[in-house]
């Protein structure tokens, strides 16, 4: 049988700084094999529109890949099962793929290949993906090496691949995953092309109005990057728009690498605890909420009565993206003012998003519901936010076209008008809040601020922050030791973060 190596595309769907792929060519030909695992994809954190943009991702990964010998197999199933038959047809000898920080159940599959190579004696080499690092880890150090990393030349594509005579296999039909009716008319396309010149009309006309517009719902939808979907899925790599935003010296242009850091710093921590995806950083912050499905469909339908808070999820609903600032509010929300887990909440979005980045995702869940024990509890009041970021109503109008016609000093808060109940305004079928905001903002506050009194509480916490927290390297040179910081008095040694790209 043919000595062969597979390269097994996961989240990397680009032949240009791929090291996995540049490695699995030194010694052997290789398949180039993306597996449809449907058990993922049945996971209600995925969606329709996540897949719509995978699909286009894996075409155009293909495509590229034909043009240099090889087109990429495609096969649906489970991955043992797959690679046992590429074994019985093959002298299977090395597994090549990227360093997967994936959600649980990518964790326990790759335990699974991990054991299954290893029985059969094959090679699994995995490369990095981000700056994200496996084993034991010193948080101290962890800037400089993810500096040092990035700071690695570009990888170029090959030349040149082989072809195997294989069957390559078609990607299965929409309809095999039975995902729910959903249009996600607004949302960026897919695949490597489509990466690059976004990624090109960002740095070309965009960069200058980065840090101003980054805030708003309606302008960052332009004037930011909005390449995280093409890192999730890795059409384009973390180190390709790290040296693009090098080449240029200017404020917005570092303050885009910062986030390339933040990007890494979150992944970091579900890498280094998995279980993190549903279960609490602090544990006294077990099972504090409790399930209410029917507020769960009105936040996620964007019925709440809170017009700006609406606008923005409706606004996600179609376009399957939605700037950091705005993502925190609906959690914050969901969390604090309707009381709802936020495992149950962080499910609805992850699926709404097209760039669900597991490790971001489920730590940013945990930061807005106040479980991290080691960030700032910050409650977004939805109404001062929309007065702020849309002090005209012109997003709300747009997304919430029932209410266009209300005037501009009660767009924000239309239940304050004398009239709101006239027959003018019932009609347009804008209901009032599902819930007094000052009251349950009250509440939420006094429950929190009540788990941090028990006993052993900052005890716990300190513990968290060593594991998992952000180095500052003021209080490190202060303190000597990070484990002499005493976090209780503020319980915050990390900065206000703006995440989005």
């Amino acid at each position: 049988m043919k000595d062969i190596n597979i390269l097994w595309f996961k989240r990397d769907l680009r032949v240009k700084d791929n090291e996995a792929l540049v490695e699995s060519l030194k010694d052997r030909d290789i398949l180039p094999i993306y597996i449809v695992e449907k058990e993922l994809w049945k996971q209600k954190t995925y969606s329709d529109r996540q897949w719509q943009f995978c699909k286009e991702s894996l075409i155009d990964l293909r495509n590229s890949l034909e043009k240099i010998g090889q087109p990429l197999i495609i096969r649906t199933g489970k991955v043992i099962e797959i690679f046992d038959e590429i074994s019985n047809k093959f002298n299977l000898k090395g597994i090549y793929s990227h360093q997967e920080t994936g959600d649980y159940f990518t964790y326990k599959r790759d335990k699974e290949v991990r054991k299954w190579a290893s029985m059969k004696k094959i090679i699994w080499k995995e490369y990095l993906q981000f700056s994200v690092f496996r084993g034991n880890l010193d948080r101290n150090n962890w800037s400089k090496k993810w500096k040092k990393n990035m700071e690695k030349k570009l990888l170029l594509e090959p030349s040149n691949i082989n072809p195997i005579e294989i069957d390559t296999g078609a990607i299965p039909p929409d309809n095999f995953f039975c995902f729910k009716d959903e249009l996600c008319e607004g949302r960026l396309k897919g695949g490597r092309e489509n990466g690059l010149k976004r990624m090109d009309y960002f740095f070309s006309k965009k960069l200058n109005s980065y840090s101003k517009d980054i805030s708003s719902p309606e302008k960052s939808f332009d004037s930011c990057s909005r390449l995280s979907p093409y890192l999730s899925w890795g059409c384009i790599s973390l180190k390709e728009i790290f040296y693009k935003a090098s080449l240029i010296k200017e404020t917005n242009s570092k303050m885009l690498k910062s986030r390339l850091t933040w990007h890494c710093h979150f992944i970091q921590k579900l890498e280094s605890e998995p279980e993190l995806e549903f279960k609490e950083f602090h544990p006294y912050f077990q099972k504090i909420r409790k399930k209410d499905n029917d507020f769960l469909k009105l936040w996620s339908e964007g019925k709440t009565g809170f017009p700006f808070l609406d606008a923005c999820m409706r606004s996600l609903n179609f376009n399957g993206w939605l700037n950091f600032r705005m993502r925190a509010m609906l959690m914050s929300f969901a969390s604090y003012n309707l009381w709802i887990p936020w495992q149950d909440s962080g499910s609805v979005l992850a699926s709404k998003f097209i760039d669900y980045e597991p490790g971001i995702h489920w730590n940013q869940c945990q930061m807005q519901s106040g479980t991290t024990s080691i960030n700032t509890n910050r409650i977004y009041n939805p109404i001062k936010q929309g007065k702020d970021h849309d002090p005209k109503g012109n997003f709300i109008r747009k997304w919430v076209p029932e209410i266009k016609h209300y005037p501009d000093n009660f767009i924000h808060e239309p239940w304050l008008m004398e009239n709101f109940n006239s027959t003018e305004y019932s009609n347009s079928k804008y209901a009032k809040p599902i819930i007094d905001l000052s009251k349950t903002t009250k509440i939420a506050r006094k429950k929190i601020q009540e788990i941090t009194q028990i006993d052993g509480y900052w005890d716990i916490s300190k513990e968290v922050y060593l594991k998992h927290g952000s180095r500052r390297t003021s209080l490190i040179k202060k303190k000597n030791h990070p484990k002499k910081i005493n976090i209780k008095p503020k319980g915050d040694l990390q900065y206000e973060l703006n995440l989005e790209l």
